[in-house]
């Protein structure tokens, strides 16, 4: 079955109703976290308390790679839409321009990706909905482009410099603000073999088609 939701975005977040539920769909957190579960998941009520604090007070349910496992889901952020499909059910973008294998599951999706012409590792999260992020070292060789303010639940709010990044996608060049990254952020995105996370700098760009099932990324023009 395919499902196509209009989304509430706000603050950068994908926010569907289904089945009466206010649902936040983030491909960084690798749990469904609702009242129901919330204290059998490590940081379950913080996690669920900070998003409903900080992005919507209706938010039900936090939907993160459990809810993908046996899913295809397809952001598009320009039309406020998430395509949801099961595993045996096609869905694509409608101009694909690139596609990724991806590793790192259940709890991350990690892909290459070639920025300033070297070939980074890269963990894909919806939820960066305010900056993309790389480790220090290599954010600092971009063209500082200003700073944001983002938030993270154990961090709050804080000051992220930005600079400015080239990613080849699909022959393309896009130019992408990746901020530094907080030292205890980059130890577990290091721990998961990849040096930076990115979020809005994909799905304000491309169609992004997250396929757990199949171990893929598929960006697609607008």
């Amino acid at each position: 079955m395919v499902k196509i939701f209009d989304v509430d975005l706000i603050k950068g977040h994908f926010i569907v109703t289904d089945n009466g539920k206010r649902a936040l769909v983030d491909t960084g957190c690798p749990f469904i976290i609702n009242d129901e579960n919330k204290y059998s998941i490590p940081k379950g009520e913080q996690y669920l308390d900070d998003v409903r604090r900080n992005v919507d007070s209706t938010i039900n349910e936090f939907r993160g790679l459990e809810y993908f496992a046996q899913r295809k889901v397809l952001f598009d952020y320009k039309k406020a839409a998430v395509v949801v499909a099961d595993k045996g059910d096609e869905v694509d973008p409608v101009h694909p321009v690139a596609e990724f294998p991806i590793s790192g599951l259940p709890i991350r999706i990690v892909f290459s990706a070639v920025i300033d012409g070297v070939s980074r590792k890269l963990i894909y999260d919806s939820g960066a909905c305010i900056a993309n992020y790389l480790t220090e070292t290599i954010a600092k060789t971009g063209t500082p482009c200003g700073t944001v303010e983002d938030f993270y639940p154990q961090k709050g709010k804080y000051t992220v410099e930005l600079f400015s990044h080239t990613m080849d996608i699909g022959g393309e060049t896009v130019e992408i603000p990746f901020g530094v990254q907080p030292a205890d952020i980059d130890r577990d995105v290091q721990m998961s073999g990849a040096v930076g996370v990115i979020g809005v700098g994909l799905y304000k760009n491309f169609q992004v088609l997250v396929d757990c099932p199949n171990k893929r990324l598929v960006l697609g023009k607008y």
